[in-house]
């Protein structure tokens, strides 16, 4: 006779005391019961949630023959660790997709839509993710859900060269350095594109994940709003909540190295801290728009502060940190330094550091030089 899902659990606890007994039985936890709910709508919209969110799921491993200490070895067992985000496929064509759960009384669909207007996505300089759709959600007038391509954490493979981490850089500081800066988290267009350009955007870049140490977390709050298009530097693809497996489970994870497939596309893709001005303003100043780096000197929610110059500071630190984390990759501390000075008037605009970037040491062989992670701990050292 097969034992029962208690059973399971009783027998796997002595060898896994940490093991989440909700997930065991087979329960949704935290904000699935949201997705699980709405699955057959989904559904009728073309896209397939994992087997886990449908309403006929049976756990995999609750018949299973032998004992378990844990579940890494089954998919259904990976639950979500983002209230606001979901992966699924697009039914018609196979395309890995993740909707993004937000509130309709904030700026961030009129930005991203703005953003993905039809003039602006053939620019090169346009690093914003690609928004497939936006769908309102059904009796709900305060959600809608926001449909993305999935992408993968920027920093996550390491860099192994100096021109990769050159081309991260190069990107998020593109700009048309012959007109005004139109800015959206350091996605940096030329207002000279069309006449949409004359709406001036503030995007603070960082997002909210991270219990990391203080270095780790002024990493992975860039990590956490920008990402890499990894169709070639991972083609047999990834999952979305083990991003170290192929299919969520098994160990045979297999990457290219960016150098090999360049050029490799970043993306920006969370706009959840927006901040939108009106045409013709100028000198602007604000208050209390907070990303997750605190240690931008100017942060205040009394008094005014240049918010360009505080997205400069931010991405000067992500800067200095992958810098500290790798040998080989000096070249860019003056660029990192000059984005991080604490008097934000001394810093550059986002233009000026792109063409600091421009004039430092990266020809070919420069770039084709090796690099390395220091800390020993990271998995793909």
């Amino acid at each position: 006779m097969m034992p029962d899902a208690q059973e399971l659990l009783q027998l796997a606890l002595p060898h896994n005391p940490g093991v989440d007994p909700n997930i065991f039985l087979g329960e949704l936890v935290g904000n699935e019961p949201f997705w699980a709910a709405l699955q057959p709508f989904l559904s009728s919209r073309g896209y397939t949630l994992r087997p886990r969110y449908h309403p006929d799921w049976v756990p995999s491993w609750i018949n299973h023959p032998k004992p378990l200490r844990d579940l890494t070895a089954f998919e259904d067992a990976l639950t979500i660790d983002c209230a606001n985000l979901m992966d699924a496929t697009r039914t018609y064509d196979g395309l890995k997709v993740v909707f993004k759960s937000v509130d309709t009384a904030t700026e961030e669909i009129d930005v991203v839509q703005y953003l993905n207007s039809p003039m602006l996505p053939a620019d090169p300089r346009n690093r914003t993710v690609q928004i497939l759709e936006i769908i309102p959600l059904p009796g709900n007038a305060t959600r809608a859900l926001i449909v993305m391509p999935l992408l993968y954490p920027f920093d996550r493979l390491p860099f192994r060269r100096v021109g990769e981490f050159a081309e991260v850089v190069h990107q998020l500081l593109q700009v048309s350095l012959n007109n005004h800066v139109s800015m959206a988290g350091l996605i940096l267009l030329p207002r000279a594109l069309n006449s949409y350009m004359n709406i001036i955007l503030h995007i603070g870049i960082m997002c909210a994940l991270s219990r990391l140490s203080k270095s780790q977390y002024i990493l992975g709050m860039l990590a956490t709003s920008t990402s890499l298009d990894a169709s070639r530097v991972i083609p047999r693809g990834f999952h979305f909540m083990n991003q170290r497996a192929h299919d969520g489970v098994s160990p045979d994870f297999k990457w290219r190295e960016r150098w090999s497939v360049r050029p490799v596309q970043y993306y920006f893709i969370d706009f959840g801290l927006s901040q939108r001005y009106s045409p013709g303003q100028v000198n602007i100043r604000d208050t209390g728009i907070f990303g997750q780096d605190r240690s931008v000197p100017e942060h205040s929610l009394s008094i005014p502060y240049d918010p360009f110059k505080s997205d400069v500071y931010q991405l000067g630190n992500v800067i200095l940190q992958v810098i500290r984390d790798y040998k080989g990759l000096e070249a860019f501390l003056p660029l990192g330094q000059a984005m991080t000075r604490a008097n934000p008037d001394e810093r550059p605009s986002a233009s000026e550091a792109l063409r600091h970037f421009e004039k430092l040491p990266l020809g070919w062989w420069a770039c084709r030089r090796y690099v390395r992670r220091q800390l020993a701990c990271h998995l793909y050292t």
